[in-house]
């Protein structure tokens, strides 16, 4: 039996600038997320928290669709991304 078998290729490669967009972005969310809770958990931040995870979801699915992931793939991304701006903006 082969180990290949348990691993799926991706659909294509990520791209590096993502990468680097992706990760500027969860640092912020946690630095912004500890300010929040060291201010009596304040909520007007914790709605910054919810605009960069939308922010991440839209970019993860412009990168889906630039991969040639399936319209689901990409369509589920920008979803979530409403969905995250609804949580921010309520």
């Amino acid at each position: 039996m082969k180990i290949g078998v348990f691993f799926k290729k991706e659909q294509g490669e990520v791209i590096k600038p993502m990468i680097i967009v992706r990760v500027i972005i969860a640092i912020s969310m946690a630095i912004i997320f500890v300010f929040g809770i060291i201010n009596d958990f304040d909520f007007a931040l914790l709605k910054w928290v919810f605009v960069l995870a939308g922010i991440g979801s839209v970019f993860d699915g412009i990168a889906k669709y630039f991969q040639n992931y399936s319209s689901r793939g990409y369509v589920l991304e920008f979803v979530f991304a409403l969905l995250w701006f609804a949580l921010a903006f309520i």
